[in-house]
């Protein structure tokens, strides 16, 4: 009896100085202090600039130099549980592609998704392989922000496009 007795006095006095932790830097909870409210910027005040990590001539202006695909030979789009996937598939003269990828372009159509089929073609001579081998895929994930109100999606490739309606 007298030793939990003084085990329990000792498990006490350790919990009753927790509460000094509570409050210290050693709690993660304590390391960004509370929010605090902040006045907005009025029109016409100077605003502090912070330092970017841009670089000083700014960024360089990238251009696509892949290719079209020759022809798209198939397209589907599929249901996903954050919106839908689209995935074509073009036919090729040999093996050796790479870099492939659906590039979005603008559309003439507000209910209208427009892809591109863009792809590298191989710097070197390659065989010709089987109809199987000479086959890329490409897919892109898209939001259900995204596709909302969408009504056609079209896949470009050079020779011609497919298209997928909702």
């Amino acid at each position: 009896m007298r030793r939990q007795v003084i085990i329990s006095g000792l498990v006490l006095s350790l919990v009753a100085g927790c509460a000094s932790v509570r409050e210290s830097r050693f709690n993660p909870m304590n390391w960004f202090g509370s929010s605090e409210p902040v006045a907005a910027a009025q029109a016409g005040q100077p605003q502090q600039v912070r330092k970017t990590l841009a670089p000083r001539k700014g960024y360089a202006v990238f251009v696509d130099t892949r290719a079209l695909a020759p022809t798209i030979s198939e397209m589907q789009m599929v249901k996903s549980a954050s919106g839908a996937i689209v995935t074509a598939t073009a036919s090729l003269p040999s093996t050796g592609y790479y870099d492939a990828e659906l590039v979005a372009v603008p559309s003439g159509s507000a209910d209208t998704l427009v892809f591109e089929f863009r792809l590298r073609a191989p710097t070197k001579t390659s065989p010709a392989g089987t109809p199987a081998q000479r086959k890329i895929t490409a897919a892109k994930s898209l939001s259900n922000a995204e596709i909302s109100g969408i009504r056609t999606v079209i896949v470009r490739g050079a020779d011609g496009a497919r298209q997928v309606r909702r």
